[in-house]
């Protein structure tokens, strides 16, 4: 039997709501006098902790960061994600035909996982976020990117990880259709590109108990809930939202 729930919430009346097909109603960035951040506080809907930051990393080829929800002048934006990667594989800062792709997907109505095969778009904004991007929306990033943005915009340090330390990646396009980001590193020397690591994000909003989630969820699904590991742990709903809130930068 399929368990599979939405797994995000929309702040609006503080309710989950379903998964649908319509589109999310988001705040247009209407002056450049505002501001972009994750959450500020540990948020608990009908009694449950919800998690607004995230943590992942790669069971195979080092990709590891957080992720969190993204608010626009203090209202959630329901399709867009905030990344930083904090670790990646040594080769792509060595290696100009190494580049990362983000994929979102989801568990089906038949409890199939569905991944849509176009790559989502992004940008960066300097440090935790600022309403003015310092890059273009690109589907893809390599050294010779990352190399150009820190040129153009006077961001100082060497490495890939120094960039992502210092700006966040803004994923568009991952509302409430969709429940996991699955960032892709390709080696493009050859044709098709060959995927060298990848690792699985759960899109915030959703359950920070993992006994909750996995009672509600598949469990393909679970197994990329930050707190699987401390499921047997006896935590108050507030002491998971406040451990979620750990997670946030």
């Amino acid at each position: 039997m399929n368990k599979q729930t939405p797994i995000r919430i929309t702040l609006i009346g503080l309710v989950l709501v379903l998964l649908s097909a319509c589109g999310s109603n988001v705040t247009p960035r209407s002056t450049n006098l505002a501001s972009t951040s994750g959450p500020t506080g540990a948020l608990i809907t009908g009694g449950e902790a919800q998690a607004e930051c995230t943590s992942f990393d790669s069971s195979s080829t080092r990709l590891s960061g957080k992720a969190t929800s993204y608010y626009f002048n203090g209202t959630l934006q329901e399709d867009k994600v905030r990344v930083r990667i904090t670790s990646l594989v040594a080769a792509y800062d060595t290696n100009t035909n190494y580049f990362i792709q983000g994929f979102r997907w989801k568990i089906n109505s038949a409890g199939v996982a569905e991944i849509d095969s176009t790559a989502v778009q992004f940008q960066f904004e300097n440090g935790n976020g600022s309403d003015l991007p310092i890059s273009p929306l690109i589907s893809s990033v390599s050294l010779r990117e990352i190399s150009a943005f820190r040129t153009s915009n006077g961001i100082s340090g060497t490495s890939s990880i120094d960039f992502f330390a210092k700006t966040t990646m803004v994923v568009n396009n991952v509302d409430y259709n969709w429940q996991a980001l699955k960032l892709v590193v390709y080696d493009g020397s050859t044709t098709p590109p060959t995927a060298v690591g990848s690792s699985d994000i759960l899109l915030p909003i959703f359950q920070a108990n993992p006994t909750r989630y996995a009672a509600s969820h598949s469990a393909t699904l679970t197994a990329f809930h930050p707190f699987l590991a401390q499921s047997t742990q006896t935590l108050s709903e507030s002491e998971w939202a406040s451990r979620s809130m750990s997670l946030c930068f």
